[in-house]
C-alpha cells in the first residue's frame, strides 16, 4: 500500500492523505471513506484511529482520504469569509472532488468524530455523493432517565456532603442571599451547542428519506452527556426514521478512543456497519 499526501482544493490550502484500496488495480471501488479531524486533533485522528481505519478499509477494498480542515493540522486557513462550519463543509466537498478524481468513485462514507460528525451530516444534506455518515458522540438530548442518571453520577462523584453544599449554595444564590458566581462564562464555539431537537430531527428525516445511512454511536465515558443504552430511543421516540438508522453504545470506550481494546471495538463497529449497511458484501482481501 502506497499512500500519497498532497495539497488539494481551489486554494491549494488543504492537506490530504490518500490511501488506495488493496486488490486489483484499476477496479472501481464501491465507496470512498472520508476521515477528518476530531476537534482540533490532526487528520491522523485521536490516538491514530484514522490511520488504523484507513488500513482496515484498504484491506476491504475501500480507498480512503484523511485530511485536515482549514486552519487545523497541516492545512492553512482559507481566504474565504465563510463561517467556520460553512468553510469546513466546503473543505470536505473539495476533498471529495479530489478523491473522486483519484479513485473514480462518486459515493462516499464519512467517519465523523465529534465535530467531524457535525460536518459529515451537513455535507450529506448538501451533497448527494455522501451516502453514509458515522456520527460519533454528536448531539444528545436529555431524557428523564438520563437526567436522573446524571444526578446520581454527580452525587457519587462529589459525595453526599459535597452535593448538599453545592445545592445549598445554588439555593442561596437563587434567593439572592448570596452573591452570584463571578467566574466568567466559558465562550462556546460555533459547533459546541446542539441545535433544537425538532430542527435536528428534521435533518435526520431528510437524510433518511434520501437513503443516507446513518450510524449514531456513543462512548460510555461521558455520563453527563449520554449515559444509558435506552437514551437514544427515548430521546427520538415516535420518529418515523428511527428504525432506518443504526445505533451503537461502546460502553467501555472513551471519547478519544484511547486504549487498545477501545480502538479495536471502534474499528470493529465501523467496519461491521460498512459491511452490513453501506457496502454489503465488502470484505477482507486475501
Amino acid at each position: 500500500m502506497q499512500e500519497q499526501t498532497r495539497t488539494v482544493g481551489a486554494e491549494g490550502h488543504l492537506v490530504a492523505t490518500f490511501t488506495p484500496a488493496q486488490g486489483a488495480p484499476g477496479a472501481a471501488p464501491p465507496v470512498v471513506a472520508v476521515l477528518s479531524n476530531s476537534g482540533v486533533i490532526p487528520r491522523g485522528g485521536p490516538h491514530r484511529i484514522n490511520v488504523l481505519l484507513a488500513r482496515e478499509f484498504a484491506a476491504m477494498g475501500i480507498p480512503s482520504v484523511r485530511f485536515d480542515m482549514s486552519g487545523l493540522g497541516d492545512s492553512q486557513r482559507s481566504d474565504s469569509t465563510r463561517s467556520v462550519t460553512e468553510q469546513w463543509v466546503a473543505d470536505t466537498r473539495e476533498v471529495m472532488d479530489a478523491a473522486q478524481a483519484q479513485f473514480g468513485c462518486a459515493r462516499f462514507v464519512m467517519v465523523g468524530l465529534c465535530s467531524g460528525a457535525i460536518i459529515g451530516h451537513l455535507v450529506a444534506l448538501e451533497d448527494p455523493r455522501m451516502r453514509a455518515v458515522l456520527l460519533w458522540d454528536m448531539y444528545a438530548y436529555p431524557t428523564l432517565q438520563s437526567r436522573l442518571r446524571k444526578l446520581a453520577f454527580k452525587i457519587g462523584r462529589a459525595g453526599l456532603l459535597g452535593s448538599a453544599q453545592k445545592a445549598g449554595v445554588m439555593l442561596l444564590r437563587k434567593l439572592r442571599l448570596m452573591p452570584p458566581d463571578d467566574a466568567p462564562a466559558k465562550p462556546k464555539g460555533e459547533m459546541s451547542v446542539s441545535p433544537p431537537k425538532d430542527e435536528f430531527m428534521g435533518r435526520v428525516d431528510r437524510l433518511t428519506n434520501q437513503g443516507v445511512e446513518l450510524l449514531f454511536a456513543y462512548c460510555g465515558g461521558q455520563p453527563e452527556w449520554f449515559n444509558h443504552r435506552g437514551q437514544f430511543a427515548a430521546m427520538f421516540a415516535g420518529q418515523a426514521w428511527l428504525p432506518k438508522v443504526s445505533f451503537e453504545l461502546l460502553e467501555t470506550t472513551d471519547h478519544l478512543i484511547t486504549s487498545g481494546p477501545a480502538k479495536r471495538a471502534f474499528i470493529d463497529m465501523t467496519t461491521g456497519w460498512v459491511r452490513e449497511r453501506v457496502v454489503p458484501g465488502a470484505g477482507r482481501h486475501s
